[in-house]
């Protein structure tokens, strides 16, 4: 299944400009260039509903990536207790049965109430202590692939998470993480 991926997206001139590649094609090539449904949606219901439609295409997975208020609201909306029934990533019955009811209205102020809600200003890290021959700590500093990391003496070069659970989800990809600990920042 193909879906975009996302460099940015603008506003301008009452026309919604997007800068994507899509994930099948190579090389890459993140032009900027109108969407015509994008543009249309803009058009007939205005911003509000271009916010919601721009973060559903997120939610299903058609856009990925990209560092902007959708993928935040993206990450808010995941870890929100009433969005747990329209997780198609979970429970697929629960969220067939939800489907089915169609209550697409009640899902769509769920995703304004997500694109209306910050990140919590706690972050996490995670540790390791006892590292080098000094004893030291170290903290993660980022996932380089699927089989390794790197880390840092520096805490303010650590890897911050927003929510605990990414941390702890983080350190059970690896397999000698026993002795990890994820912690406030």
């Amino acid at each position: 299944m193909s879906y975009a991926i996302i460099k940015n997206i603008k506003v301008k001139d009452d026309k919604v400009i997007v800068a994507y590649s899509d994930n099948n094609v190579s090389p890459k090539d993140y032009t900027p260039c109108e969407l015509p449904m994008l543009t249309k949606v803009l058009k007939e219901k205005g911003k509000d509903a271009l916010d919601i439609y721009i973060l559903e295409a997120y939610e299903q997975g058609n856009f990925q990536r990209g560092n902007n208020k959708y993928t935040r609201a993206l990450k808010v909306l995941r870890y929100m207790p009433e969005y747990q029934k329209y997780n198609w990533r979970g429970d697929w019955d629960e969220y067939k049965k939800n489907k089915d009811n169609d209550n697409e209205e009640e899902f769509k102020k769920l995703l304004r109430k997500a694109l209306d809600t910050r990140l919590p200003k706690q972050k996490y890290i995670i540790v390791k202590k006892n590292v080098y021959s000094s004893g030291d700590t170290a903290y993660f500093h980022h996932r380089a692939n699927g089989h390794f990391c790197t880390w840092q003496r520096d805490k303010n070069k650590a890897k911050k998470f927003d929510y605990e659970e990414d941390a702890e989800f983080t350190k059970t990809r690896f397999t000698n993480s026993k002795d990890w600990k994820v912690e406030k920042y």
